[in-house]
């Protein structure tokens, strides 16, 4: 249909044809075509007004390869949103910006020094969005999304090596105002790289942490502000 009778109607209205056309799988359930009288048939917009439209965009993107057949269930939908959108991705947020609340009234202090702990982090996180526009232009959205996941998850592990809660507890507030720093950061950057992913969300956490619009760029990706 896309590359016959839609570029035919193109051509008798005199309009561009296109010169690339994409195609896709099918979305299956549980491993079955959809069809009505199966009643198998599951519908976007319900999902999205139930689940939010950046849910059922995340898990269309990073369980449906874009040149082979991907499954959808309920089953699976509830579990990718638990494990990755919450337990990662919401986890990591709350905790960050609890802490720093906590700690030092929401405001975030730049280091003097990174120690190797940190540097690792940041390595890490900088060279993140070249290796997801590498996945993007070969329209590998599943491993374009797990680079960025990478980086939630390095650094709920980054809280449980430099634990500011113990920081506090014994003074080091130096120490404490780097860890709250690098995780703040991280959170600008996640929230910037999930944009084309997960607008409402990628903007709600740019929101919450007071990212400046200037902040806000990709170019701003590649160095720590």
């Amino acid at each position: 249909f896309h590359t016959i009778i839609w570029p035919a109607i193109l051509m008798a209205l005199g309009e561009e044809v296109p010169t690339q056309v994409y195609g896709h799988g099918w979305i299956l359930f549980d491993n079955d075509k959809m069809s009505k009288s199966k009643g198998n048939i599951v519908y976007a917009d319900a999902l999205a007004q139930h689940f939010g439209t950046d849910t059922v965009r995340y898990y269309l993107l990073h369980e449906i390869p874009f040149n082979s057949d991907g499954t959808f269930t309920y089953d699976l939908f509830i579990d990718r949103i638990n494990s990755d959108l919450a337990n990662v991705l919401g986890n990591l947020v709350n905790r960050t910006i609890s802490m720093a609340h906590k700690y030092f009234d929401g405001e975030v202090f730049k280091p003097s020094e990174f120690e190797e702990i940190d540097n690792e982090l940041k390595d890490i996180v900088i060279n993140t969005p070249s290796k997801v526009e590498e996945k993007m232009n070969s329209f590998k959205t599943m491993e374009a999304l797990d680079e960025i996941f990478e980086i939630f998850r390095r650094s709920n592990k980054y809280i449980d090596e430099t634990r500011p809660w113990e920081l506090e507890k014994n003074g080091e507030t130096e120490k404490l105002k780097s860890s709250m720093y690098h995780l703040i950061e991280n959170i600008r950057k996640i929230g910037i790289v999930l944009l084309p992913f997960m607008e409402e969300t990628a903007k709600n956490l740019l929101h919450q942490i007071g990212v400046e619009e200037g902040l806000q760029t990709w170019e701003s990706l590649y160095k720590y502000d």
